[in-house]
């Protein structure tokens, strides 16, 4: 029989050991190291579940030629060679440790602003680096919602306008509701030389920046940014969500989705605000952002704009591309064909000159109004809102060319789906340049891929303004 010595002198080691697995255990309060896998927007980061992780993200910042419109040829600024940059995602209690770095061919100094930041600058003096450089730091995520960030060096405009923009969502604590789709959109304008749909290598015009005068106003860096293979996709019953920042540099967004209704809004990406309800336009400044959600009822083309309607001719469009069953007792349009219900004629003003054309017709509108086409083969006449002729011809694997002449007082263009008659496919073709202004000629060439007939319109006014190509 043991002694009451012996057997406590046993249950000390016990003791020892389970308080040093106690001490062990409260000694691994150490966050978890988590490093931010990025994506190219439109795509948007997973939540990952942790609770005051320590979050690595690398950026780098670019300087690289892209295409900002069809035949529009940039230097384009960014971070990871994307406009708007990657969307960041972190959790409130985080502690968020950012490295900038710039590529070693750069010309320019860059650095990074993130408005989620408690501390100078954004973070920007902390991260000014040099072609070739690389510099971090950390800040800690301490109140949620969606927040922009930016270049800040130079005259911080001319880093912006060139693309160095994106955004960052702070989750709250326990992360956000669960949706079927999110999206990640940027808005932002571009400054050029050149004039609105030009072809050519456009650089940056300072005189337009200052001006407030943009070339192009994008969603995603560009002004096909988000339609036809670009368009964002989605089925019916789908929860929507879509995080959108306006990187400016000058212009309030009126951000609107033609055809819906957003459900609950953050208006200014404040999530830990409440939401309001009903909302069918919402106001972001630039630097600004907001999330919104809606859930799609019926199937089709649901366009995204900025409801200043004159800058979706400079760019401010995208398509969400809706598959599904129909629901009549929710919308229902007898005798409209899909093609049409997905239509919405969106005319931009014509600019200050046409002013002066409407009071007295130029020579040009005269002509086309006594039914005189433009001379030689393959021309057609713009008309508000007819193509003459509207019946064309080609030959199947011979490259055509129309010349497009713009006799109306607002603008035009030619835009030729292939034979299944989907416009937003990425074989269609369109006029260059893509927008036609009054008084002003384009041309369309195309080579048809098979003999059949080819429906064409005019993208803004697609509802009367169409013909066809008979191709044998």
């Amino acid at each position: 029989m043991k002694s009451p010595l012996r057997r406590a002198m046993i249950a000390v080691p016990i003791l020892l050991v389970a308080a040093a697995a106690l001490l062990g255990a409260g000694c691994k309060g150490e966050p978890d190291t988590y490093t931010e896998q990025l994506v190219a927007p439109p795509g948007v980061p997973a939540q990952t579940p942790r609770g005051g992780a320590h979050v690595i993200v690398n950026l780098q910042a670019m300087e690289h030629e892209t295409e900002i419109a069809p035949g529009v040829k940039y230097t384009t600024w960014s971070f990871n060679g994307s406009t708007p940059g990657p969307m960041v995602r972190a959790r409130v209690g985080d502690t968020v440790e950012i490295h900038l770095a710039n590529a070693a061919d750069s010309k320019n100094s860059h650095n990074i602003d993130l408005h989620a930041v408690n501390g100078p600058g954004g973070g920007a003096g902390a991260t000014l680096v040099k072609p070739g450089e690389s510099k971090y730091f950390t800040f800690k995520a301490k109140t949620e919602g969606l927040f922009v960030y930016h270049c800040a060096a130079g005259i911080v405009a001319d880093h912006i306008t060139n693309g160095m923009y994106g955004a960052i969502m702070i989750d709250p604590p326990n992360g956000m509701d669960h949706v079927d789709k999110e999206f990640y959109v940027g808005q932002s304008e571009f400054y050029t030389n050149l004039d609105t749909n030009e072809p050519g290598n456009a650089t940056l015009d300072m005189d337009k920046l200052f001006k407030e005068q943009p070339t192009y106003v994008t969603f995603n860096g560009n002004s096909k940014g988000l339609v036809g293979d670009k368009s964002l996709q989605a089925k019916v019953g789908d929860k929507v969500r879509i995080y959108f920042a306006d990187g400016g540099p000058n212009l309030i967004s009126s951000f609107h989705v033609i055809g819906e209704i957003f459900d609950r809004v953050w208006n200014y990406g404040a999530t830990g605000s409440a939401p309001l309800t009903g909302v069918q336009t919402v106001l972001v400044p630039p630097g600004g952002a907001a999330v919104v959600e809606f859930k799609l009822d019926v199937p089709g083309d649901y366009k995204l704009v900025d409801h200043a309607i004159e800058r979706v001719s400079k760019g401010a469009v995208g398509t969400l591309h809706v598959v599904g069953p129909a629901d009549p007792s929710t919308f229902n349009a007898p005798g409209v064909s899909a093609a049409a219900a997905n239509s919405h004629e969106m005319t931009t003003p014509a600019p200050a000159t046409a002013t002066t054309a409407a009071a007295k017709p130029s020579p040009s509108a005269t002509s086309a109004a006594s039914g005189q086409a433009p001379a030689g083969p393959n021309a057609v006449v713009l008309k508000d809102n007819v193509f003459e002729p509207k019946e064309l011809t080609a030959k199947a694997g011979q490259a055509v060319t129309f010349t497009l002449k713009n006799a109306g007082l607002v603008p035009h263009n030619m835009h030729v789906a292939p034979l299944d008659g989907n416009f937003d496919s990425p074989q269609s073709v369109v006029s260059t340049p893509e927008i036609v202004m009054n008084g002003k000629t384009g041309t369309l060439t195309w080579t048809p891929p098979a003999a059949g007939t080819y429906k064409f319109r005019c993208d803004i006014h697609p509802d009367v303004m169409t013909g066809t190509i008979a191709v044998n």
